[in-house]
């Protein structure tokens, strides 16, 4: 079975890569070997024994960095330099600004209820705050699991998924972690701004016997990969939108919503400026 690389946390390598080394060693000479004194061990010897402990004694492991983040956390480091996909996906260009972007980021049940209403394909799509920075994902069985925040700053943050995923008429189900890690930059064309964010993906599947055919998975699985993404891309392009050109109507629709909390209303409210009562009446 091919073996996997360990990934440079900056770059994605090259999945299932091999490196291999072998060790040749000569026969050693008899003690009565007039070229080896009797008593003390000749340099072939010397250098096993140097190997041997090298090989033996437990290696701190180096430093490791994500993004530019260094990263301590044990699940989310085995993900990223044992795993068995590595995918840097597309860039996703959505109206908006940093602000508003990291505002809706740093609210996942919220955010996905925005995309359940406004975008139907995700209508299944549930986020619940578990605590702890935890939060349960559920899409009606086809995806099951927890996300929880690893590293978070301005225009960086890693995720740590863990759970189970159907697809294809249930034909695939896997169990495993995916680390998310996204680069988040405002830009501007003349006054308009928006907002670019670069995903990088690492998946570690459970399923040991899944990598001995992972040559015939992979189309597959990265198939589904980038039909969750393209969904995920279209709620976040319309939720930016909306918020950025419309957030006074789209506050009177949320008005409506019976899934929303009223402190997720009052918050959306004051981030938005709206006034009390505004969204009463007409819309």
């Amino acid at each position: 079975m091919p073996g996997k690389t360990r990934a440079n946390a900056r770059t994605i390598a090259v999945p299932y890569s091999a490196h291999g080394m072998r060790l040749s060693m000569k026969a050693m000479p008899k003690r009565s070997d007039s070229r080896m004194p009797s008593g003390r061990p000749g340099p072939t010897a010397r250098i096993i024994l140097l190997v041997l402990l090298l090989v033996t004694v437990p290696q701190a492991r180096g430093a490791f960095t994500l993004i530019g983040f260094p990263i301590d956390d044990p699940a989310t480091r085995e993900v990223v330099e044992e795993y068995t996909l590595a995918r840097q996906l597309k860039t996703v260009r959505i109206i908006g600004t940093l602000k508003i972007t990291n505002w809706v980021l740093d609210r996942p049940p919220f955010a996905a209820t925005l995309a359940r209403h406004l975008h139907p394909p995700l209508e299944r799509y549930h986020i619940t705050e578990k605590g702890k920075g935890v939060y349960a994902v559920e899409d009606m069985g086809a995806l099951r699991g927890s996300v929880r925040l690893v590293a978070q700053a301005p225009e960086r943050r890693v995720y740590l998924v863990e759970g189970e995923f159907r697809s294809l008429a249930h034909l695939l189900n896997f169990s495993g972690s995916m680390v998310f890690a996204l680069t988040v930059q405002e830009r501007w064309e003349g006054n308009e701004s928006y907002v670019e964010i670069d995903p990088q993906l690492y998946v570690r599947l459970d399923n040991i016997l899944v990598h001995g055919i992972l040559k015939i998975l992979a189309p597959l699985i990265h198939g589904v990969i980038d039909r969750r993404v393209d969904s995920l891309t279209v709620a976040a392009q319309v939720v930016s939108q909306r918020l950025t050109q419309d957030p006074q109507g789209l506050y009177r629709e949320i008005r409506t919503w019976p899934d929303v909390r009223p402190a997720e209303l009052e918050e959306y409210r004051h981030a938005f400026r709206i006034m009390e009562g505004a969204g009463k009446g007409g819309g």
